[in-house]
């Protein structure tokens, strides 16, 4: 039930949490999808074949005036082609490091009179981050 309520909170869909860890002025929380057949990118055929592994960090909405990162338990798969790709999320666009909600958060605080650098310290990103959105 907490998992599932914490999944809702942050929007995530599909993803199965393995931990949270609760810090002074931060919260983690450790993630990873299930194992499913994914298409790949260069010859588009389907495979199961995992690779390996690593970790990645993803910055989401602060909670409770706590910054939060998702670790995000990334799979490396491997096509018979040869071609190695990682799978992909539905909240998280590739090659980002901070999550849709996050980003459109940021977006949203452009519209409003308020400076980047405000911003990038309210949503815990430098404010280069703030300036590629």
């Amino acid at each position: 039930m907490l998992s599932n309520s914490t999944n809702n909170l942050l929007n995530l869909k599909g993803v199965k949490i393995k931990n949270i860890k609760n810090f002074n002025s931060l919260i983690e929380i450790y993630i990873e999808t299930k194992p499913k057949n994914h298409i790949c990118p260069c010859c588009g055929a389907k495979t199961p074949r995992i690779h390996d592994y690593r970790n990645q960090v993803i910055k989401d909405l602060p909670i409770q005036f706590k910054n939060v990162n998702i670790i995000l338990h990334k799979r490396r798969y491997v096509c018979s082609c040869g071609k190695r790709f990682y799978e992909s999320y539905d909240f998280l666009p590739k090659y980002h490091r901070i999550t849709n909600i996050l980003a459109f958060y940021i977006c949203t605080e452009l519209k409003k009179t308020k400076s980047m650098k405000e911003i990038a310290m309210n949503a815990n990103v430098s404010i280069s981050s703030v300036m590629r959105l």
